[in-house]
Formats: C-alpha cells, structure tokens, sequence
C-alpha cells in the first residue's frame, strides 16, 4: 500500500466517510471541511501510521495530500 492509499485510509477512518478519494492535489482542510484542530488529530495519526515526527511548523505548511506523502517520504 502506498503512503496516499494509506493516507486515505487515515482521512477515510477520522472522516468516517468510506467513499473518500483522496489524491495528491486534494487540499486536505478546503477540500473536505477540516479546521485546525481536525488537522492537528491528523498529523499525530499520520506520526504514528508512518513513525515519523512532524514540526508544528512543518504541519502548517502542508497544505495538499501530495504535500503530506512528500513529508513522508523524506522523512522516514
């Protein structure tokens, strides 16, 4: 399973909505309704899922799905 599938299983479980397809260009919070905090309950489950450790800094400047999967992969 790739780092996006896995990605959209993270977004589909904490949306709760089964049916989402998540791509690279898919903007994470204007694309599906989630605030700051929903974002934040998401890198800590993206830190786990992916044993990698996210800057608050570098959080706020992910914007998009693929932004997120590109973190990933430098960083693991």
């Amino acid at each position: 399973m790739t780092e996006l599938q896995q990605l959209q299983e993270i977004l589909r479980e904490y949306t709760g909505n089964k049916a989402l397809v998540v791509k690279p260009e898919t903007i994470i919070t204007a694309d599906m309704g989630l605030d700051s905090y929903d974002l934040a309950q998401l890198i800590g489950m993206v830190e786990t899922r992916f044993d990698v450790e996210i800057s608050d800094r570098a959080a706020m400047q992910m914007k998009s799905a693929g932004d997120v999967v590109a973190y990933i992969q430098l960083n693991k």
